[in-house]
């Protein structure tokens, strides 16, 4: 049961996205003139997941000036402050955040890079990938 779930959540039908077309390099380059001093993470082949939430879990998200969206991502190619290990499977905490090739959690701003889905996931879903991946959710 838990393999259907990750497998839906990874490979079933899921809305194409675009994130930036810029190389990593220009990538990293860009986001520390533009964005000093602020944790950011460089990320690829990336998944928009919006949780289905009970109606109180989702009002109680959205009290924090939160969306429950949160953001797989497959690679990551460059963390500022290092704590987001390079390679791939994380999840991150709720969007605050997102316009264009940039999502914003609490903690950290993410630049979309390449192309990337979106995606509605139950959270028994996210819960088997979270589980699978063993890597603490930011």
């Amino acid at each position: 049961m838990q393999a259907d779930l990750i497998e839906d959540v990874l490979y079933g039908p899921a809305q194409m996205l675009g994130g930036s077309q810029l190389e990593d390099g220009e990538l990293i380059q860009m986001a520390r003139e533009e964005f000093e001093g602020r944790p950011f993470c460089i990320v690829r082949n990336w998944m928009l997941l919006d949780l289905l939430l009970a109606e109180a879990q989702e009002r109680e998200v959205r009290k924090q000036g939160l969306q429950p969206t949160v953001l797989f991502i497959n690679h990551a190619v460059f963390d500022s402050d290092t704590l987001v290990p390079t390679g791939d499977g994380l999840i991150t905490g709720y969007q605050k955040d997102f316009h264009g090739c940039f999502f914003e959690s609490k903690d950290k701003l993410y630049i979309l890079a390449g192309r990337g889905a979106r995606k509605h996931v139950s959270v028994p879903a996210i819960s088997a990938l979270h589980e699978n991946l063993s890597r603490p959710v930011r």
